[in-house]
């Protein structure tokens, strides 16, 4: 077991996401005309529940939000195109808070501090070099984050950076360049285009840099007591955010899909079976259903890479045989896993 194995194993994988951070995005495919009860049934809920404040759900919700996104759309930057949308539709907490923050700094460290809240994917960080100082995006989800989501994320988050400057007056950009850490596309001046910046490819993390002068520069006249607040607030909701049963349920599959077990679930929450059940499918899932999302999940993360055999892969994932794998992922992917993992490795698929 590996030293980062070793630590994932002391401490719970962040495994969930504030719903209504994707509402944008979901404005953006209203707009393109998909249909809307297409968009409710991907996530078994109505619009009206996922503009409830604070709610939050599963994180392969988001894998397979973005995949539908492509899928409907046909547009690989889609998640660029509904990152332009966030700043003027997507209200909360942490958004207020990064608004009335007197600096980039000070911004930015209230981001770093709440983020992972409303974003299970990563942790963010501050680093403070000799030219620069970058705002990096570290990935810790029970998943992996997809290409759009993580075009998604980081363009609002471009946004809101120049809009604290445009608010106060000053005409200087304050971003330097944006730091991808995924494989350069076949058109990387689009991603340019977009973030109006240099854009590296290839990062050991997802990150944007930005002038240090301008990073600690005053642009907002101070109000400590209205930050004070929105910091209690938040929280107070971090605090009291009790996880839902379908969130407890998807952190006993991730936690070991090799050997998670209903019974042994309910068991140890003192559950009626058959009681949670009937609240489980309340929410839209059964077990079943949510050990077979993860397990497509995981496998394509393990897939991606290089480093396991597909034995292995198939018993980490709970698989009796290697036969079982196989025909998982012939009903996932449409093929062999060693297909998909020869296709994946193409540079046609990474582009």
């Amino acid at each position: 077991m590996t030293k980062s194995d070793q630590a994932s194993c002391k401490q719970p994988l962040p495994n969930a996401f504030y719903a209504p951070t994707l509402l944008p995005a979901i404005e953006e495919l209203l707009a393109r005309g998909v249909a809307r009860d297409r968009i409710e049934a991907l996530f078994r809920r109505s619009l009206f529940e996922l503009r409830t404040p604070f709610m939050r759900v599963p994180l392969f919700l988001s894998r397979r939000f973005w995949e539908f996104a492509q899928q409907q759309t046909g547009d690989p930057l889609i998640g660029l195109a509904a990152g332009r949308r966030f700043v003027s539709t997507a209200t909360n907490g942490l958004t207020y808070l990064f608004d009335v923050a007197a600096t980039l700094d000070s911004a930015c460290q209230y981001f770093v501090r709440f983020f992972p809240f409303f974003n299970g994917h990563f942790e963010a960080r501050i680093v403070r070099g000799e030219h620069d100082v970058q705002l990096q995006l570290l990935e810790r989800g029970s998943v992996r984050i997809s290409a759009p989501s993580a075009d998604y994320i980081l363009i609002s988050l471009c946004s809101m950076l120049r809009r604290k400057f445009l608010a106060s007056g000053l005409e200087r950009d304050p971003i330097l360049g944006v730091d991808l850490a995924c494989a350069c596309t076949n058109s990387p001046e689009l991603h340019e285009q977009a973030f109006r910046v240099p854009v590296g490819w290839g990062a050991p993390q997802h990150g944007i840099r930005l002038d240090s002068e301008l990073f600690v520069t005053a642009l907002t006249p101070g109000n400590h007591e209205l930050e004070n607040t929105l910091i209690d607030l938040l929280e107070q909701t971090r605090r009291n955010s009790e996880p839902t049963l379908l969130e407890q349920v998807s952190d006993h599959l991730i936690a070991d899909l090799a050997n998670a077990n209903w019974q042994q679930f309910c068991s140890a929450r003192h559950l009626l079976e058959r009681t949670a059940a009937r609240r489980l499918k309340a929410l839209g899932w059964s077990f079943s259903e949510l050990l077979d999302e993860y397990r497509r999940c995981r496998a394509e993360d393990y897939l991606q890479g290089a480093d396991l055999e597909l034995v292995e892969i198939s018993d980490r994932l709970g698989y009796s045989d290697v036969q079982s794998f196989n025909r998982a992922c012939l009903r996932w992917f449409g093929c062999a896993p060693g297909v998909y993992r020869a296709k994946w490795a193409q540079p046609s698929v990474l582009g």
